[in-house]
């Protein structure tokens, strides 16, 4: 073999090895972004609710109560649905565009496979109960979703027009009393000016002390 055969073998060689560590260093490193990404979401309260719920022996929880916490679980599940649809398609702008990193990435489509996981648990569950209740409590859970969103609205709403009310209330108030401090003033301002008047008038009536005659001068 020329050395120039030996030479090609050995760079190809080298290179081969060069990228396999490469290889390695980026698989390691996602990994490691793998096993410490964090979840999308905060703890599921329903769903440990339902847990403790199966869980309780003493006394055990009834069938009607154990339905509803699953019902619950299931609104919290829809809301989750709903809410990565939306940060999906946001977020993976922001990737492509470079603004946040791979890691965010990562995280999200790992609680994405676990959202998934948590609704066809849920459909499990549903299904113990009642034969076929997985295929509607879905259903059910987005209506009751739909109609506290709509309560919320509705509250804030009220709020806000009790908070506009109170202003106007207030405002109106503040008006009065300007109105009120004004006409006091001006009240204050008009009795000093009677008062002076009154002072000047009777100034001017006051009849002056006449003067005495001039002492005749005595001749010498």
């Amino acid at each position: 073999m020329s050395s120039t055969s030996v030479w090609v073998a050995i760079t190809y060689i080298g290179g081969w090895i060069l990228s396999m560590r490469i290889f390695g260093y980026f698989w390691k490193n996602r990994k490691l972004a793998i096993n410490n990404a964090e979840p999308w979401f905060s703890e599921n309260i329903p769903k440990s609710q339902y847990i403790a719920l199966l869980q309780q022996t003493d006394p055990e929880a009834t069938e009607t109560q154990l339905k509803a916490a699953l019902l619950r679980r299931a609104v919290e599940g829809v809301a989750r649905v709903l809410s990565m649809r939306e940060d999906k398609q946001v977020l993976a702008s922001l990737v492509k565009q470079g603004t946040v990193g791979d890691d965010i990435w990562i995280e999200f489509t790992l609680s994405e496979k676990e959202l998934e996981q948590e609704i066809m648990a849920i459909v499990a569950e549903a299904n113990t109960f009642k034969e076929g209740w997985g295929q509607t409590i879905l259903q059910t859970a987005s209506e009751v979703l739909m109609h506290e969103k709509n309560k919320k609205t509705e509250q804030e709403m009220k709020l806000k027009r009790e908070e506009q009310a109170r202003q106007k209330a207030l405002k109106e108030e503040r008006k009065e009393q300007t109105r009120l401090t004004n006409e006091k003033n001006r009240e204050a301002r008009l009795e000093k000016e009677r008062a002076k008047a009154l002072q000047e008038l009777l100034t001017e009536d006051t009849p002056k002390s006449p003067k005495k005659p001039a002492s005749p001068k005595r001749k010498k």
